[in-house]
């Protein structure tokens, strides 16, 4: 009987973390979107009137280009040991494989771009032609600033990690 509560105790307190890390998840996504408005609407030079209408179809568009390419996590679901191993299991991956992986990258990217080029149209109704131009552009630099930010992350994580890397105390 004990094991049994105990069990369903662990079972609760999963649950609760997934769903506390779910929720941390969607708060810095929100977080992170009010940011992309802000810098579209300092970086377009948009009117109170122009944002009250851009927001939702940008939010749409951001949800759409998530669903195609966003989280990579969600994509390549692997536990923390695949992960460890994964630079040894691209290097052994097959020639089929590889070119499998590569294919499937370039159809992400193409529906990407049907979906930006389909946003042309909707962000036009709001915008004016300058702007629109503007915001790819401005959307192009926020996604390689992350980029950016995503590898210099990885490398001082990879860095703590080695031990070659660390200072000997």
């Amino acid at each position: 009987m004990m094991k049994q509560i105990v069990t369903v105790m662990m079972l609760m307190l999963a649950a609760l973390t997934a769903t506390a890390q779910d929720n941390k998840g969607e708060a810095l996504n929100e977080e992170y979107f009010n940011a992309k408005v802000r810098e579209m609407v300092y970086r377009l030079n948009i009117t109170d009137e122009q944002k009250a209408k851009f927001v939702p179809i940008y939010r749409r568009y951001c949800e759409e280009m998530r669903s195609v390419m966003g989280p990579r996590k969600k994509r390549d679901a692997k536990s923390k040991d695949q992960r460890a191993t994964g630079e040894q299991q691209r290097k052994q991956l097959t020639d089929e494989e590889k070119l499998a992986r590569t294919k499937q990258r370039m159809e992400r990217q193409q529906q990407a771009q049907a979906i930006r080029l389909k946003y042309v149209d909707e962000f036009a109704k709001v915008l004016s032609a300058h702007q629109v131009s503007k915001f790819y552009e401005v959307e192009d630099r926020i996604q390689k600033k992350l980029m950016q930010r995503r590898q210099h992350h990885r490398a001082n994580k990879r860095d703590r990690r080695n031990p070659r890397y660390q200072s000997a105390s």
